[in-house]
């Protein structure tokens, strides 16, 4: 079972790359979802997951992860490209899930 996954979040415009990992996606998307809605006008905002990979040890995820930031910006955009040709947000049905479970809750 992997617990760990290393993601790549960028901004609408595909300019800016930022390389992490995370045991829990789902929270995750909620901590980007929650983040970007008070940074309204404050710079790029990095609200789209392109790219994802699970890894079972979390040694491994880091050397991933640090592998990633060393890459220039057009080597992630090779690996992005090849998984992801058309940059979709991975994460967007989790984010609406969520919200539709804790709205049942807000009553």
């Amino acid at each position: 079972m992997s617990n760990f996954i290393v993601y790549i979040l960028t901004d609408n415009n595909r300019r800016y790359f930022e390389i992490d990992f995370t045991s829990n996606m789902l929270s995750t998307v909620v901590e980007l979802q929650q983040a970007n809605s008070f940074t309204f006008q404050q710079g790029s905002s990095l609200n789209r997951i392109i790219y994802s990979e699970a890894f079972s040890k979390l040694a491994c995820a880091k050397k991933r992860m640090n592998e990633l930031q060393n890459f220039t910006h057009l080597q992630i955009e090779r690996i992005i490209r090849k998984n992801n040709p058309n940059w979709n947000n991975l994460f967007p049905q989790q984010q609406q899930a969520y919200t539709k479970r804790n709205s049942n809750y807000a009553a």
